[in-house]
């Protein structure tokens, strides 16, 4: 009689705890947040390993299924120091220099939006290691160069990583330990060398590298293709290439830019008054044809369009479009059209300072943008620039139509003949847009500006990393200061490097 109510107690219980498992806890009651889901999506998106490489290491404590470190959007979880209270960016007065750093914020925009994760930064690495890419590193304020040069086969790109070498060893002294922990590739390179990802260039249809430009017409391409953004840093771009971050040219510290182009400003106004200048566009070029991407639509150049041909102008590009003939067009051809207002040769060069005696100078693009463009502003010569896709690191911030340069070349090369045209008819303004670019140049392009631009720089990219950058993770790196002053001279190839060269910030 007993054993009913015994056995409906047991089955009770049994039935009591079973309940209790299948409950759901507090914790799990609550369903995922949408916005978690998306930034898991986010951090974990589709990449995959380059394969190893010198200077690789294990992921950190928290990786993702390929082994980067991964942390929240804007660097959350990571120590920012502020930039706007290191001594050095007080010292140098960089608050001067606010409106340069627009191009900073419009380059870093991809960036944010999409993360600058541990592969993609590997990954660029290993492709322009050999490529005049220089992996560069900050950690704890020091600057380390993370992969070993082949100083050899760089032949003259070697002494362009030199002086940005010595750029990293500047910013070192003079920000120290304000620099946060980041990792990034400096390419010498004219035009950039590697391929933005499909997300980021909407115009490739695959995310797949083009053509080594150095290694013949085959096209290969590097196993393990990882999307970007990248964090490569360079002279020029195009908005083909969004997540390029343009640096200061190679040049401003080979040529000695403040002492030799800004130190002489009031001489070369004091020497060749306006007025007495010769009303003629002068200009002397080497032979450097423009290089370009196929696809990249706003560096495609056309020529003369004549005047029987209203609607096109003449096609100056070879190579499938890769290569345009600007130079050779606009000497041998556009120039002679007016050869009394334009003395723009090939042969015949002289000292930049020789340039003064003229009012008006021109400025044609080389394999990309060219140098002689900052040269030329501080001489107070009203400068006559060719409008281009690719672009500087100040020019879409500081440069203005009519206001401190003349753009011509929008459309057609004849625009030129427009421009002088109206700088003859409207002599007054012309001076002032002179006056105003030489103002410029002596504002904005110090050594001090372009100081505090690469510190903004390398915190604003900072933020955008989605993993910390460690020194344990690059176990061959060096610090720059001890390759400059005892690597090259044990490097082969180095040991001319090492010797002392022009240098400034």
């Amino acid at each position: 009689m007993l054993g009913v109510p015994l056995l409906a107690l047991v089955a009770l219980l049994l039935c009591a705890h079973a309940c209790a498992a299948a409950a759901p806890s507090k914790e799990s009651t609550s369903s995922p947040r949408r916005g978690d889901a998306v930034a898991g999506v986010a951090v974990r998106r589709s990449v995959r390993d380059s394969g190893g490489d010198e200077g690789d290491g294990r992921g950190d404590d928290n990786v993702d299924d390929h082994g980067s470190t991964q942390y929240p959007p804007g660097g959350a979880d990571r120590g920012f120091p502020s930039y706007e209270e290191a001594e050095g960016y007080m010292k140098l007065k960089c608050k001067n220099y606010e409106v340069t750093y627009e191009q900073i914020e419009h380059d870093l925009a991809i960036h944010r939006q999409l993360g600058t994760h541990y592969n993609s930064t590997r990954y660029a690495i290993k492709w322009l290691h050999r490529r005049n890419g220089m992996p560069i590193g900050f950690f704890g304020g020091r600057a380390y160069l993370l992969m070993k040069p082949d100083w050899k086969n760089l032949a003259h790109h070697a002494k362009l990583h030199v002086a940005y070498m010595r750029m990293m060893v500047h910013l070192e002294e003079t920000f120290g330990r304000a620099i946060p922990d980041v990792v990034l590739v400096v390419s010498s390179a004219d035009i950039p060398r590697y391929v933005s990802p499909r997300l980021v260039n909407v115009s490739s249809p695959e995310p797949q590298l083009p053509p080594t430009r150095d290694s013949g017409s085959g096209s290969k391409t590097l196993a393990g293709f990882v999307p970007g953004p990248y964090p490569v840093a360079g002279i020029c771009k195009s908005d083909f290439w969004p997540d390029m971050l343009l640096i200061p040219n190679f040049h401003f510290h080979m040529k000695l830019y403040d002492s030799v182009s800004l130190a002489p400003i009031h001489e070369f106004r004091k020497k060749h008054p306006w007025a007495t200048r010769e009303p003629v566009l002068f200009g002397r070029f080497s032979h450097y044809n423009l290089m370009r991407e196929a696809g990249d639509a706003s560096t495609y150049k056309l020529g003369q369009k004549g005047r029987m041909c209203v609607h096109a102008g003449e096609d100056i590009c070879t190579n499938g479009n890769a290569t345009c003939m600007g130079r050779e067009h606009f000497v041998t051809r556009v120039a002679k059209q007016d050869s009394e207002r334009l003395d723009v040769k090939f042969a015949g060069m002289q000292p930049m300072a020789g340039h003064a005696r003229f009012k008006y100078l021109i400025n044609l693009n080389g394999q990309s943008i060219s140098s002689r463009l900052e040269q030329l502003l501080p001489l107070g010569s009203l400068v006559f620039t060719e409008a281009s896709g690719y672009y500087a690191y100040y020019y879409r911030t500081l440069l203005k139509h009519r206001v401190n340069v003349l753009e011509f070349w929008r459309r057609w090369p004849e625009e030129v003949f427009e421009e002088l045209d109206w700088a003859q008819a409207h002599d007054e303004e012309a001076e002032a847009v002179a006056a105003e670019g030489a103002r410029t140049a002596a504002t904005f392009l110090t050594g001090a500006g372009r100081t505090c631009y690469w510190f903004r720089l390398l915190h604003g990219l900072a933020h955008t990393l989605r993993f910390e950058p460690r020194l344990v993770k690059w176990p061959g790196a060096k610090l720059v200061r001890e390759v400059l002053e005892q690597g090259l001279q044990h490097a082969p190839g180095g040991q001319d490097l090492a010797a002392a060269s022009s240098w400034a910030p």
